[in-house]
């Protein structure tokens, strides 16, 4: 990986944290009763893996999930700590998704969330029926497509035109 490419992975990750940190904990998931958020934060590690490739992804899904597990508050490092490896491959699906269609990589949230179920019910984080879940996880997806095609429609001109 380039310099460049690295500073970028760092502030990709940086950005998840952040995110992760002040926003995405204010933003209640109205399927979830009150258990669950929608977690925009997961949108960053899609976002570079569809601008930066799949290791670029993969480090920020493993680094920011990794630092948010340790700086997130009490209520939300179980969900982190559980999360990295989905998020890591997650990072990975956006990055190779998108060499095949620079559009498709969005989809790659869809794998990041069926991971991140799956980990929770394996882990015993899951405490609501798989309907309810499953409407969480959907209406969850619908916001982060949309908010994935937005940052990559505007981060995508700024990225190719910065110096090297």
């Amino acid at each position: 990986m380039s310099t460049r490419r690295i500073a970028y992975v760092a502030v990709m990750a940086a950005l998840y944290v952040v995110i992760g940190f002040y926003i995405t904990p204010q933003l209640p998931n109205p399927m979830l009763r009150g258990q669950g958020v929608i977690a925009i934060n997961m949108v960053v590690v899609v976002v570079a893996g569809m601008l930066f490739g799949p290791y670029a992804g993969a480090l920020v899904g493993l680094i920011g999930t990794s630092l948010n597990a340790v700086v997130s508050p009490a209520g939300g490092r179980p969900y982190e700590l559980a999360a990295i490896i989905p998020h890591t491959i997650m990072g990975i699906t956006a990055g190779v998704l998108s060499r095949a269609n620079s559009w498709a990589g969005a989809f790659a949230i869809i794998v990041g969330h069926v991971l991140n179920v799956v980990a929770f019910l394996i882990l015993r984080l899951a405490l609501l029926p798989i309907p309810v879940v499953a409407g969480g996880v959907a209406l969850e997806t619908l916001i982060d497509l949309v908010l994935i095609w937005l940052a990559v429609a505007v981060l995508r001109p700024v990225v190719r035109s910065a110096p090297a």
